[in-house]
């Protein structure tokens, strides 16, 4: 069984990934763990107080978790900065792939941030990353 790794924050464009697994992968042929990266009490959004609190991450896991019936999923929780926190865990974890979106930033940078270090920076993994017009 493959081991993915799916990195959500939540926004709809990110769940878009759940289609893609369903689409992608049966039940029998995955584990899912669900990883979400909550900034680092540092930063802006945590300064700003528009940062999720743990709680409310947890609650949006366990959500996340019921969109994917019948599958074996686990979440994971972490802070930092998204693409190096991503990377690290898949590679304590030693996950197979990696399925994630990638915002769309026009025609000098097709690949949003974190998708791009990811790439860069995770060449041990099977990665799945598609354009958010792409389920």
């Amino acid at each position: 069984m493959k081991k993915l790794l799916l990195p959500l924050d939540g926004s709809s464009r990110s769940l878009r990934t759940i289609d893609m697994v369903k689409k992608t992968f049966s039940p029998d042929q995955v584990s899912v763990t669900i990883l979400m990266v909550l900034p680092n009490p540092l930063s802006m959004e945590a300064q700003l107080g528009i940062a999720r609190t743990d709680d409310a991450a947890l609650k949006e896991l366990d959500a996340f978790i019921n969109m994917l019936p019948g599958y074996q999923v686990t979440t994971a929780l972490r802070k930092g900065t998204p693409g190096p926190e991503i990377v690290k865990f898949a590679q304590e974890e030693g996950f197979d792939s990696l399925c994630m979106t990638r915002a769309t930033r026009g025609f000098l940078q097709k690949m949003g941030s974190v998708a791009n270090y990811i790439v860069k920076n995770a060449p041990f993994l099977d990665l799945f990353i598609m354009r958010e017009d792409n389920v």
